[in-house]
């Protein structure tokens, strides 16, 4: 069974990094549900950031998963985006 980290799987540094990033989206989606999108969003740039160097280190040993963690790295940075819109949205229907 293929690993979504690939040739890293064995790094425990990778790992622990791919392990926290999990955790927080995890977090980031209770945030949402509690309605705090900022503190969602802040989640979710350190998730991307994560991904980001995952891309970096898988780079050098696999150029398509690399890729992937680079696409990764796009949709949770859209996602902060998104959960920052939907906060100051927020904020302004709360100030009306």
């Amino acid at each position: 069974m293929s690993h979504s980290l690939g040739p890293l799987a064995n790094n425990l540094a990778a790992y622990a990094i791919y392990s926290t990033a999990q955790t927080e989206m995890r977090h980031a989606y209770k945030l949402i549900d509690a309605g705090d999108y900022l503190g969602a969003a802040a989640e979710i740039d350190s998730a991307a950031r994560a991904a980001e160097v995952l891309a970096r280190a898988t780079f050098d040993l696999d150029a398509e998963r690399s890729e992937r963690w680079l696409r990764v790295v796009a949709a949770r940075k859209r996602f902060a985006e998104q959960a920052r819109a939907r906060a100051s949205d927020t904020g302004l229907a709360v100030a009306a």
